[in-house]
């Protein structure tokens, strides 16, 4: 007979006392008919030795028999009960062991929660990312801890969904919030597990996209810079097209006059010509030199020579060497040195190169008959720059584009000012090699001041025997 059968059998109502009663019926009670006969033949004929060995071999043998049927109940049932315990103990094990491995799944926040939203599992990872312990969410709305105003109508649905279809399964990216306030980008996934017939409990699983929303943006703005550099080298390689043909032009135009003899000249027009050749040939040399630096400068192989100069006289010359250029246009360059400021040790030359490209940037963009201010401080051990002009100015959103290779900002870069674009962007190359920083403070229309600082190795006073200036 099949174990299963019986089992289901006996699950059954009243199934105990049926049974019982078929027994009885069937057996039991024959048993007894015959039993009463065979005494009642007994005490008609009378009893016999024989018949005493009977009953007591009889009684024996149910004796027995008793007691085996009580001997297998008890071992199938105690058997049954272990079987039944050992699996109650087994279904606890791997409910402990999932828990626990739920529970220790990194960087996945799970949750688990009845229909009404209600919290009665939270792991250690949603813990750590949305900053509630497990004892301050138990019992608690989920709804009114993590998820956020804009996602609560979509949360509500997916739970309509799956009372509905209990296979109903949801995944989608949302923005949960922290216990702080702040909004989370999540990819948050939902599913059903049946308890019973009629209950039904959420299990959803969110894992944190905030650092692969970052990269994202990251890679955005790579994009963007890698394509402004692009196309500022795209604009850079036609204007320095134009840039070196034009003296170009003029070096090969004059010297082929020079060079062929069909052309009468003078000695005042041959020394005229080759002045002009000469111009130019140290205009090309600039752009050249330019371009050499800052290509030297971001490659890590340009090295300062250190050595003690006279920085006043430094000033003054950069600005002398801006003469010819501000005499046109009525242009005052004024000088405002701290008086301390005597012998300092840096590079000349490069400290020279920053002082004419930004002085001469200013003179390019004042306006005629404007003032250029040129201010040097020492503020510790750092020479601090700043040369303000009152011209064109700079509009507030083109200050980000400043100091950077090949760009020019302004409509004034492509009109009356043209240049290479690499003078800002040496500045800042030529200031950060002395380990210096620079700046820029501008009001369209009005004013910009360019500031730089570099530190300075030694301060001394001219008359130290010690210092020898170069």
């Amino acid at each position: 007979m099949d174990p299963l059968r019986i089992k289901e059998w006996f699950k059954r109502p009243y199934s105990v006392t049926i049974t019982t009663i078929l027994i009885f019926v069937s057996v039991l009670y024959n048993f007894w008919l015959y039993t009463g006969e065979w005494l009642d033949s007994v005490l008609v004929n009378g009893l016999v030795p024989a018949d005493v060995t009977f009953i007591k071999t009889l009684t024996f043998i149910l004796i027995l028999l008793v007691t085996n049927i009580i001997y297998m109940v008890l071992s199938r049932q105690v058997a049954l009960s272990r079987t039944v315990e050992n699996q109650k103990n087994q279904l606890v094990l791997y409910e402990m062991k999932f828990l626990d491995f739920i529970d220790n799944v990194p960087d996945v926040a799970v949750q688990g929660f009845d229909l009404d939203g209600k919290v009665h599992y939270w792991n250690l990872a949603s813990e750590k990312m949305y900053g509630y312990t497990k004892a301050e969410v138990m019992g608690q709305k989920i709804s009114d801890l993590i998820i956020s105003a804009e996602h609560v109508d979509n949360f509500e649905s997916i739970i309509a969904y799956m009372q509905r279809d209990r296979n109903y399964k949801q995944a989608c990216e949302a923005s949960f919030l922290a216990k702080n306030g702040r909004k989370l980008p999540v990819f948050s996934s939902y599913s059903a597990v049946p308890v019973s017939d009629e209950k039904l409990e959420v299990f959803s699983m969110e894992i944190d996209l905030t650092e692969r929303k970052r990269m994202e943006q990251d890679l955005k703005d790579a994009k963007e810079v890698a394509e402004a550099y692009s196309n500022a080298k795209s604009k850079f390689l036609a204007s320095m097209s134009h840039e070196i043909r034009t003296p170009l032009n003029s070096i090969i135009g004059f010297s082929d006059i020079l060079t062929d003899d069909s052309f009468e000249l003078s000695g005042e027009d041959k020394k005229r010509y080759a002045q002009h050749i000469s111009t130019s040939g140290n205009h090309l040399l600039s752009i050249i030199n330019d371009i050499l630096d800052i290509s030297k400068a971001e490659a890590g192989k340009m090295e300062l020579q250190y050595e003690h100069i006279l920085l006043p006289l430094i000033i003054s010359d950069v600005v002398e060497s801006m003469t010819p250029s501000i005499a046109i246009r009525n242009i005052s360059i004024h000088t405002s040195i701290e008086p301390d400021i005597e012998i300092v040790e840096v590079d000349s030359g490069k400290l020279k190169q920053i002082l004419f490209n930004l002085i001469g940037n200013a003179v390019k963009f004042a306006r005629n008959e404007g003032n250029i201010i040129v201010r040097c401080e020492i503020i510790g051990d750092i020479i601090c720059f700043e040369i303000e002009d009152d011209g064109i100015g700079i509009k507030e959103e083109d200050i980000d584009k400043l100091f950077k290779p090949f760009s020019q900002v302004g409509d004034h870069s492509t009109k009356d000012n043209k240049g290479t674009g690499l003078g800002l962007s040496l500045v800042k190359e030529l200031v950060e090699l002395h380990k210096g920083d620079v700046w820029v403070k501008s009001e369209y229309e009005k004013y910009s001041i360019f500031g730089f600082s570099i530190p300075s190795h030694r301060l001394s006073r001219v008359d130290d025997p010690a210092v020898q200036i170069r």
